[in-house]
């Protein structure tokens, strides 16, 4: 995994430490060689003829403290180089760890936050299809009551129409009576078949003179 990965190049960057600090060591070797070297050239130099063998041997170690202080510098700045690029890649992996592990707390609260958004959005589906159907109910109930509206306003235009109906049937009615009144009115009944509240009312009838009699005037 990443952590084994970065843990693993820690420990590199622990040893290259370690290889550095041996090359610093065999670097200060290499000087006190180099030293203990010159003074003994210097040793054999003063001891002339003498100690000419000396001399040769003192300047073969001198050159071979210089090749090693040559060599442990060239180590020194590959050592260097391996701890730079180690640091670099733990910084860079646990970097990329810790973006991971924010990306897993980002990523499981997008997912707690989507599962609350999709609690949310059946609550809202439910309201949504009970609001649908209350509206279904209420058309249903207007719908209704718009019929039986309808139904009303065609009652009462009927109880209208019935009514118009109605009034000129009794005026027709009230009519015939008055012409039935005056028909009846025209009758001459005899006067033993009168009652006689008719009697009273045909007395001044009576009065009136008798037409005159043909034979009369033909005498």
């Amino acid at each position: 995994t990443i952590q084994e990965t970065s843990k693993r190049i820690k420990r590199l960057g622990e040893s290259s430490q370690e290889i550095g600090n041996i090359v610093e060591l065999i670097n200060d070797i290499a000087e006190q060689t180099n030293i203990l070297a010159l003074n003994a050239s210097i040793q054999a130099s003063m001891a002339g003829e003498a100690g000419r063998g000396f001399a040769v041997v003192a300047d073969e170690v001198q050159r071979l403290a210089e090749r090693s202080t040559n060599a442990t510098k060239q180590i020194e700045v590959l050592v260097r180089t391996i701890q730079s690029d180690t640091n670099e890649a733990v910084v860079s992996m646990e970097r990329s760890t810790t973006d991971v592990v924010g990306g897993a707390l980002l990523a499981e609260n997008a997912g707690a936050a989507l599962d609350e958004i999709e609690q949310v959005s059946n609550q809202i589906a439910s309201l949504v299809q009970n609001i649908s159907g209350s509206a279904r109910e209420q058309a249903s109930s207007a719908a209704d009551v718009t019929r039986r509206t309808t139904r009303l306003r065609e009652i009462g235009n009927q109880t209208g129409e019935a009514t118009k109906v109605t009034a000129n049937s009794i005026a027709k009615l009230a009519e015939l009576a008055t012409q039935l009144r005056k028909t009846v009115d025209g009758f001459a009944l005899p006067k033993d078949m009168m009652p006689s509240s008719a009697l009273s009312r045909a007395a001044p009838a009576s009065t009136v003179a008798p037409p005159p009699d043909p034979q009369a005037k033909a005498g």
